[in-house]
């Protein structure tokens, strides 16, 4: 992977972060996914993305609702970036 491409990533992973973390009730996984397919990203890129991001405890993931929640290392290490 190009430095270009892992930067690109990170910019997608702090977007999606901010988003959940901006009302309460959370991103909705259905408007994160439609964001990303405008952009050209496949179901598989989408939860690929979305695994990852749990999988490093930067978003929680309400399953009744469908939703994300940035959580606090998530909101940490998109201030980083």
């Amino acid at each position: 992977m190009t430095k270009q491409q892992i930067l690109a990533l990170q910019s997608i992973g702090k977007g999606i972060i901010e988003a959940a973390n901006i009302d309460s009730i959370g991103a909705p996984s259905g408007v994160i996914y439609s964001a990303l397919m405008s952009y050209g990203a496949t179901l598989n890129q989408f939860q690929q993305i979305m695994s990852t991001l749990e999988r490093h405890g930067f978003l929680s993931h309400d399953v009744d609702a469908n939703t994300y929640h940035a959580t606090n290392a998530g909101l940490q290490w998109a201030n980083k970036v």
